[in-house]
């Protein structure tokens, strides 16, 4: 494909969730060069935990692998990040696959063996359905989704590394409820946090961007509203 054409992709954060050695060094070599970023990982297990620490846009992931399957692994994603876009490859191919593959939000099923142009095209295509406008959730503050970036103001807001990443949580999961394990297992590493710890993050997030909507539920978790 034209590098040109490639050069496209310099806006997006891909990772790549493959068992296969060959295949994971044949997918860098032809698409890591014209991403923003570009993460990998050999199972579905790791493939999770760099989620969790990464911003990523697609997710490219074969489907069997040792650990968690791909299956599996977009299940918990698409928990935290509803609206995530993945992009699966298979040697399998079975109806069941391909069923599995749009029941869980899937925008591409790749067959194995993998034609590198054809996955260039999807990450091309899959760019297009990518969150990228500003959203206005209060009179004064605007997120963007693509690069998590926040507005007061018109002015950009750096939160702490923690809190940056509740109040994305929140904002991926806009109008719904958050609940406190989906905090713990997305920014806390599944460790249990004290409910006042994540109380006062969440007050500080408020401080910080004082016109935002946060609702506490009761024993269950938090919601962002949007509050226009």
């Amino acid at each position: 494909m034209n590098k040109n054409t490639l050069n496209l992709l310099n806006k997006l954060s891909i990772l790549v969730v493959e068992d296969d050695e060959l295949a994971r060094i044949a997918i860098k070599q032809a698409i890591s060069s014209y991403c923003k970023n570009y993460y990998e990982a050999p199972d579905g297990l790791i493939g999770l935990e760099k989620f969790k620490k990464e911003q990523v846009d697609i997710v490219v992931t074969d489907i069997h692998m040792p650990g968690i399957n791909g299956f599996d692994m977009i299940e918990e994603i698409r928990r935290l990040k509803p609206k995530q876009i993945f992009i699966v490859m298979t040697s399998y191919d079975t109806d069941e696959n391909l069923i599995n593959s749009i029941k869980g939000g899937v925008f591409s099923f790749l067959r194995k063996p993998l034609e590198i142009e054809e996955l260039q095209t999807s990450l091309l295509i899959a760019q297009g359905r990518l969150k990228s406008n500003i959203e206005k959730i209060s009179e004064v503050v605007e997120i963007d989704y693509q690069n998590e970036y926040i507005y007061l103001n018109g002015k950009l807001i750096f939160l702490s590394f923690n809190n940056h990443k509740i109040f994305w949580l929140l904002c991926y999961n806009l109008g719904n409820l958050v609940s406190y394990d989906m905090i713990e297992n997305y920014v806390y590493d599944c460790e249990s946090i004290n409910k006042s710890t994540l109380h006062n993050a969440i007050l500080r997030i408020k401080h910080q961007l004082p016109s935002v909507s946060i609702e506490n539920i009761q024993s269950q978790g938090y919601i962002l509203k949007t509050n226009l």
